[in-house]
């Protein structure tokens, strides 16, 4: 038996075809390695190069921007409001400018009130404290007192809440 054994290995020609080999891939753990450093320079790329806008910090407005847009508005009504609802417009407006700019709790107080504390403190000179009175007397007539009043008396009502707004700091 072996004598035929080898008389067939013998025998055996040269160009015979052999079987098919399984292709020769590398160890998987070399394959998930490379998988993983490609989607790790991917993500890296894609980080520097996407767009990436900042969100832009909105500062809240000033106090006396928003009393110069109030007072804008307001100007638009001198025509259309009686001196009476005009009157107590800009006065709430100047009042809580105040308010905001100051700390002085100038919109719940009466004008005694108000004019007393503002005169304690440091924020308004003497020149500003006397505007400010007349302006406040000048609303409270027109509020309480019923005094008549035009258009004329309303613009001035808004030209002295504008200047105060303007000069004081």
């Amino acid at each position: 038996m072996i004598w035929l054994f080898l008389a067939q290995a013998v025998t055996k020609s040269p160009d015979e075809i052999e079987d098919i080999r399984p292709p020769v891939l590398g160890s998987p753990t070399l394959w998930v390695a490379v998988f993983l450093a490609i989607l790790l320079a991917l993500a890296i790329l894609a980080y520097f190069l996407w767009p990436n806008p900042k969100p832009k910090i909105a500062r809240p407005p000033l106090p006396k921007d928003i009393a110069r847009s109030r007072l804008e508005k307001a100007k638009a009504r001198i025509c259309t409001d009686s001196p009476y609802e005009f009157s107590i417009e800009v006065s709430d407006i100047l009042r809580s400018f105040i308010e905001q700019q100051f700390g002085i709790k100038a919109v719940h107080q009466t004008t005694i009130e108000f004019l007393t504390e503002a005169s304690q403190t440091s924020h308004f000179d003497l020149a500003h404290q006397e505007k400010l009175r007349h302006f406040l007397d000048s609303c409270d007539a027109i509020k309480f007192a019923r005094v008549a009043a035009g258009q004329a008396e309303s613009e001035t009502l808004f030209e002295q809440a504008s200047v105060f707004v303007e000069e004081v700091k």
